[in-house]
């Protein structure tokens, strides 16, 4: 897995992080197993909301993630907004890199 991108961004009302990587071990036929047992983060707790998008690109012989978490300001509170979304994002890649350690013995 190689990050490519992590960005966090405050607008008016909300927080936005997003983080892009893409990862060459992983096969095109894994790859929807993946998506599979990544969903989990997806619907977990209500807050924050989160998505993410997992794609074969083929033409690169990759799996291409993005991730996104976004936290209102209401929902904010006191805590560290920033340290908050980098951490969920970083769960993310913890996660995934889990399932991948568990998929690769699966194979």
């Amino acid at each position: 897995m190689q990050i490519d991108n992590v960005k966090i961004n405050r607008e008016k009302n909300a927080f936005h992080g997003e983080l892009n990587f893409f990862d060459n071990e992983l096969s095109k036929d894994d790859s929807k197993e993946m998506l599979y047992r990544l969903l989990s983060w997806k619907l977990g707790p209500v807050e924050p909301t989160r998505h993410f998008e997992l794609s074969y690109n083929s033409d690169k012989n990759r799996v291409e993630v993005d991730v996104f978490v976004s936290v209102t300001k209401a929902e904010a509170g006191n805590v560290d907004t920033v340290k908050y979304i980098f951490s969920k994002l970083m769960e993310f890649t913890a996660i995934y890199n889990r399932e991948f350690e568990d998929l690769s013995k699966d194979m």
